[in-house]
């Protein structure tokens, strides 16, 4: 997975076999879109997300998430690795993109560098 920010958007590009996971190849934020940038260091568990559909995408037991899931009508773009710590969650203002919210699995210099770009361009 690579990570491109720009001056007014950030770009997720998805690679080889995640994209054939999450049916998906990249996906595109405006800076304007996004409200807040988060990242949980802790590895992400099962039970995080019970209760949410998945609609389309794919789902390996203890291995991964991937795909749109929805949950109280909220919609949201996973790609989450359950034995890798760290996961970004980006929110997203209401009404400006497909998604209410992104999480992914990435390292926590990722993260901060995704944070020190939303932060500059606020």
């Amino acid at each position: 997975m690579k990570f491109i920010t720009e001056a007014n958007q950030l770009t997720i590009i998805l690679e080889g076999f995640e994209q054939l996971w999450a049916l998906k190849r990249r996906i595109q934020v405006p800076h304007f879109a996004i409200s807040e940038v988060d990242y949980l260091s802790q590895q992400p568990s099962l039970q995080d997300y019970r209760g949410y559909l998945r609609f389309p995408g794919t789902a390996l037991p203890w291995r991964f998430l991937a795909g749109s899931y929805v949950h109280k009508g909220e919609r949201e773009f996973w790609y989450v690795r359950m034995k890798q710590p760290g996961v970004l969650i980006v929110t997203l203002k209401s009404d400006t993109t497909n998604y209410d919210k992104i999480r992914l699995s990435c390292t926590p210099e990722i993260a901060q560098d995704i944070a020190d770009w939303w932060q500059e361009h606020k």
